[in-house]
């Protein structure tokens, strides 16, 4: 192991044992390691480490059958999903809900697909279409997806992509 992923996990103690809500200044926490001159991988991974024990998807939990059913769905992520999901993606995923482009299911389904392939490296946005392509069945709301999000724009769905 890293000496530098030590000396933050020792600091990350540290502050936990002197201050109970390290957890909601986790930003603040992340910007002093990267100004002491950490790199954000050590500081990922010593996250990692420190919080291995915890339920990276809480909202698991929930049934998705339940979530159809929903007349109000407003999303938060929880503490795994963000260390998980680098911010952009998490940005990304905020303005789908913000905008009820997708369902419930179809937004829970997307945060635990992109989790799982965030494990393997896949954290692009182009990673993110591909598991909205997945999800979503509906060819023409990919299409209003891709026309409302900037950052798909560039990403043409692959039944219309032709060779001119």
């Amino acid at each position: 192991m890293n000496t530098n992923i030590i000396e933050i996990i020792s600091l990350l103690i540290q502050k936990m044992l002197n201050n109970e809500d390290l957890i909601m200044e986790e930003e603040e926490v992340v910007q002093e390691l990267l100004d002491l001159g950490y790199d954000i991988k050590d500081i990922d991974q010593a996250f990692e480490l420190i919080y291995n024990t915890t339920d990276i998807i809480e909202a698991e939990n929930i049934p998705l059958s339940d979530l159809e059913e929903a007349t109000f769905y407003n999303r938060v992520f929880t503490i795994g999903e963000k260390l998980y999901l680098p911010v952009k993606l998490q940005g990304l995923i905020r303005r789908l809900l913000a905008m009820n482009l997708l369902t419930p299911k179809e937004n829970e389904t997307l945060i635990m697909k992109i989790i799982q392939n965030s494990y393997y490296g896949s954290t692009a946005t182009s990673d993110l279409w591909d598991i909205l392509e997945e999800v979503v069945a509906d060819q023409k709301k990919l299409e209003l997806i891709s026309a409302e999000i900037p950052e798909f724009k560039n990403i043409i769905p692959g039944d219309f992509k032709y060779i001119n």
